[in-house]
């Protein structure tokens, strides 16, 4: 791959961060706007099911076996279902910058839950420092000391961790039950099977939904379908085969600062030092682990996937 390809990539990957980092603010604004919060995210998941099925379709991804397909939609239950109920329900008193640097703790407790659940692996010294760095600034977060308020209420910041984990729960089994990952086929069909978790415990946890019609409301369901769902899985896709999943996770990076940018900037949401200080220590102990906290064979390389339908694991896929 050239220099400027190269350069052109990362400048794509950076795009997909800002992309997927928005979702969290655009979140937050439509159930400001009104939408309850279980219909919310069951129309969204609807909508972007159909979506990336069809660009699955126009791309001509290679459409997996029947079995596949029921392993997608047993994986969508925590991936796609529960994370979106529990993280559009906790963003009614959660700014979306807040929300996003909770939901980046994701890598780390994916480390956590593999050293359960996946035999063989391991976490070096600096590997458990930075699931203790990264884990402190998570506390930090959630339960700030008297005087700093960051949420409305505490719940909202502990659904939305819950959230983070719910998808790391999701990711490890992901892997257990396919180390190569999903395909595009794959997640419209997680986004079909949370689609109808959402709408059955619609009655019982949200008896009186509501999705308003005025255009704030259908202008950030439109963005959250077509832009975080469909162009954004679409330049992933892309770049994932372009440039490896290794780099890829840059996107993971960039996700927070997005979010708490364009929150802060285009919606007025409140963002504090207190908030960077947390921010900071969950960066630093993701940093820590991605790039110390595995030991490596001697003669490990990471080679960029040249096959145009390989699938791409769930760890820094769009979690919003």
């Amino acid at each position: 791959m050239t220099d400027e390809a190269d350069r052109r990539n990362l400048l794509l990957l950076v795009v997909v961060g800002l992309i997927w980092g928005s979702a969290y603010p655009v979140i937050r604004y439509g159930l400001l706007d009104g939408a309850s919060p279980i219909l919310f995210a069951a129309a969204r998941y609807a909508l972007s099911a159909v979506a990336i099925a069809v660009l699955a379709a126009a791309t001509g991804v290679a459409r997996p076996k029947a079995r596949a397909l029921g392993l997608s939609a047993l994986l969508g239950v925590p991936i796609v279902g529960v994370y979106g109920l529990l993280l559009y329900v906790g963003e009614q008193s959660t700014s979306g910058g807040l929300a996003a640097i909770l939901i980046a703790v994701t890598p780390l407790l994916t480390a956590l839950i593999t050293l359960a659940l996946l035999p063989g692996e391991s976490l070096g010294r600096f590997g458990y420092v930075g699931l203790s760095v990264g884990f402190l600034g998570v506390v930090l977060l959630v339960f700030p000391p008297p005087g700093v308020v960051l949420a409305s209420s505490i719940w909202g910041p502990v659904a939305v961790f819950g959230a983070a984990l719910s998808f790391a729960i999701g990711s490890v089994l992901l892997r257990r039950t396919r180390p190569t990952g999903e395909t595009l086929w794959g997640i419209a069909v997680q986004f079909a099977v949370a689609t109808l978790l959402l709408t059955a415990v619609l009655p019982i946890l949200e008896p009186h939904p509501s999705l308003p019609t005025n255009t704030g409301g259908l202008l950030a369901l439109a963005y959250l379908v077509l832009l975080p769902s469909l162009v954004g899985y679409a330049l992933y896709f892309y770049l994932h085969h372009q440039v490896g999943p290794g780099r890829a996770n840059v996107v993971a990076y960039v996700n927070p600062v997005a979010a708490i940018s364009i929150g802060t900037l285009l919606f007025g949401e409140p963002f504090q030092l207190y908030e960077l200080a947390g921010f900071a220590l969950v960066i630093a102990g993701l940093t820590i682990l991605t790039r110390f906290g595995r030991p490596k064979p001697p003669m490990a390389t990471e080679e960029p996937s040249t096959d145009p339908a390989a699938p791409t694991t769930a760890s820094s896929r769009d979690t919003s």
